[in-house]
C-alpha cells in the first residue's frame, strides 16, 4: 500500500495560549468552552461540566472546532497523555488551548476519520511516544506530525476500513456504558440498603475505623518506565491512578527491574480493598476492590491495604461508606498539605476515622448482591478486552493494507456474545457465512482473528445443529459429511 507524508493530505493548527483575564468559569454568551491536553480522550469533550471558557473576541476562526477535525493533545508532563486524540464528528462552538493542536485532513483527497484511526494505532501511539519525550514536558513538533508516513489506499477502501472499524467501536461504546451502569446500580443499591449511613437512619452505633482493623499496609515505591508492556525480568509498581476511579486498573503501573527491588512487596489479591492516602484535594483517600490476583503488580507507598475483621464489618461496606461525601468531608479536615499539591493521610488520623457499624447480617446482604453484579461486571469488562483485541488487530491489518474484507467482521462481534444473544441477531446469511468460515477449505484465507472465536464458533453450530437450524447431509462428491442451512 503507497505511503503518504501526512503533511500532503492535512494541515496543524496550533493552539493558543490565553491569558487569565481572558478565561471564566461559567458557560455564559460570550464565551465557548475550551479544551486542553487533559480533556483529549475523556468525557469533557462532549461534557461541559469543569472546563474553562474563553471569550468569543479572543478566538481566530481557524480556532473553532470543525467536523472532521482530529484534536491531538501536543504537550503534556505525562508521557500517557501527549499524542492522545479525538475525532470532532460536527462542528463546535469549542477552541483548544495552547497544548493541542488540531490536524485538518483535506476532504477531497481523504476520509478524515480514516486518519483519525491512524491516529489510534499502537505504532502511532509508540512512534509519538519515542519522539516526544523531553525532560520536563513531551512535546509534539509539527515535523513530527509532518512528516508522518501514513498508508494510503484508494477512497473506496478507506470508506470500508472506516465503516468497519465504526460498527467495533459502537460495540465497544455500548459495552463501556453497561459496564458504567453496573457500577451506578451497585452505588443505588448500597444507598437503598443502608441510606446515607453517615445519617444513621437505625441509630447504628458510631466508632472508629480502628476497631475493625486486622492491618493496614503501606506499599514501597521505586521509580520505573511509564507506558511499556512487563517483561519477564519486571514488575509493576502501581500509580495512585490505579485506585482513583473507585475500581482497580491494573494498567495503571511503571515498570521496575526485579533486580531493583530489595524490600518486601504487597502483590495486590482478589478481593483485597486499597486505598489511596496521597492525591490531590478532588481524589485523595479513593477506595477499590481488587477483581483478580496480580503477582506481577505491587502497592506503592502511597497506596494501602486494608484488611479488616470481616466478623465486624465487611470490605465491600467499608468500600462504599468511605466514598460517602461526609466522610470524604472527613478526609479533606484531616489531610496534610496545601490545597493546590498532594494531600496525604497518616495512618493514625485514617484509623481515628468515625464511621457507622450496621448489621454483619445487612452487610452480608448487600456483600452477596455485590459479589453477584461484580460477576456480571468482569464478564462484560472481559468481553470489551475482547473486542478492543479485535478492534486492533482490524486496525493493524488496515493499516498494513492485508484487510480481507470478505470475513465479515459481523460475525466476530456476535461471536463475542452467548448464543443466546447470536441466534436473536443472526440471520440465514450469517449462519451461512459461519459454516463457510469453519469449512476446511475456506480456513487460510477467512480464518477468524483468534482461536478464542474459532472454538467459540464450533460451540454455536453445536447448539444450531440441537435446534436443527443447520443439518448434516452426505455429500457424494467429496465422500464425506457436511453442515448445510
Amino acid at each position: 500500500m503507497e505511503k503518504v507524508l501526512l503533511k500532503t493530505i492535512a494541515k496543524q493548527i496550533r493552539g493558543v495560549s490565553y491569558k487569565p483575564n481572558e478565561l471564566g468559569k461559567e458557560n455564559i454568551d460570550g464565551f465557548i468552552p475550551l479544551l486542553r491536553a487533559g480533556n483529549i480522550g475523556t468525557s469533557a469533550v462532549s461534557n461541559l461540566n469543569d472546563l474553562v471558557f474563553v471569550s468569543k473576541k479572543n478566538v481566530g476562526t481557524q480556532q473553532y472546532l470543525q467536523e472532521g477535525d482530529i484534536l491531538i493533545a501536543a504537550s503534556s508532563g505525562s508521557i500517557d497523555i501527549v499524542g492522545k486524540s479525538t475525532y470532532i464528528e460536527q462542528s463546535k462552538d469549542f477552541t483548544f488551548g495552547a497544548f493541542c493542536k488540531v490536524i485538518r485532513p483535506n476532504k477531497d483527497l481523504v476520509n478524515p476519520k480514516y486518519v483519525s484511526y491512524y491516529f489510534q494505532t499502537d505504532y502511532y501511539r509508540k512512534k509519538i511516544s519515542n519522539l516526544a519525550q523531553g525532560a520536563n514536558i513531551n512535546n509534539i513538533k509539527n515535523e513530527h506530525i509532518d512528516n508522518l508516513a501514513i498508508p494510503l489506499p484508494n477512497i473506496e477502501s478507506q470508506n470500508k476500513i472506516v465503516a468497519l472499524l465504526d460498527k467495533i467501536k459502537v460495540v465497544l461504546n455500548i459495552r463501556q456504558e453497561t459496564i458504567s451502569k453496573y457500577d451506578e446500580l451497585l452505588r443505588a443499591i448500597f444507598l437503598d440498603t443502608f441510606g446515607n449511613p453517615m445519617e444513621r437512619p437505625n441509630q447504628w452505633k458510631l466508632d472508629t475505623i480502628e476497631k475493625s482493623l486486622i492491618n493496614l499496609s503501606s506499599g514501597t515505591s521505586y521509580s520505573g518506565d511509564e507506558n511499556k508492556l512487563l517483561e519477564e525480568d519486571e514488575f509493576g509498581v502501581l500509580k495512585v491512578s490505579a485506585v482513583t476511579r473507585g475500581f482497580f486498573n491494573a494498567n495503571e503501573f511503571k515498570a521496575v527491574k526485579k533486580d531493583v527491588i530489595k524490600r518486601q512487596t504487597i502483590h495486590p489479591k482478589k478481593g483485597d480493598l486499597l486505598f489511596s492516602r496521597a492525591n490531590t484535594l478532588e481524589l485523595v483517600g479513593a477506595t477499590c476492590i481488587v477483581d483478580a490476583d496480580y503477582d506481577n503488580l505491587f502497592l506503592p507507598d502511597k497506596i494501602w491495604k486494608v484488611e479488616t475483621d470481616e466478623s465486624i464489618i465487611k470490605k465491600t461496606y467499608l468500600h462504599y461508606v468511605l466514598q460517602n461525601k461526609d466522610v470524604r468531608k472527613t478526609f479533606l479536615s484531616i489531610a496534610t498539605g496545601s490545597s493546590g499539591s498532594m494531600l496525604n493521610i497518616s495512618m493514625d488520623k485514617f484509623r481515628n476515622i468515625i464511621i457507622p457499624y450496621p448489621p454483619i447480617e445487612l452487610q452480608k446482604q448487600f456483600e452477596k448482591t455485590y459479589l453477584k453484579h461484580t460477576r456480571l461486571k468482569e464478564i462484560l469488562k472481559k468481553s470489551h478486552q475482547h473486542i478492543s483485541e479485535l478492534f486492533g488487530s482490524i486496525s493493524q491489518l488496515a493499516f498494513k493494507g492485508e484487510l480481507n474484507f470478505n470475513t465479515a467482521v459481523d460475525l466476530e462481534m456476535l461471536l463475542e456474545n452467548d448464543y443466546t444473544f447470536f441466534k436473536e441477531n443472526s440471520n440465514q446469511e450469517t449462519i451461512k457465512l459461519l459454516l463457510k468460515r469453519l469449512g476446511k477449505d475456506e480456513l487460510s484465507d477467512n480464518k477468524f482473528y483468534d482461536q478464542r472465536l474459532y472454538d467459540k464458533a464450533k460451540e454455536f453450530v453445536f447448539e444450531l445443529l440441537k435446534e436443527h437450524k443447520i443439518k448434516q447431509v452426505f455429500d457424494d462428491r467429496s465422500k464425506r459429511v457436511k453442515l448445510t442451512t
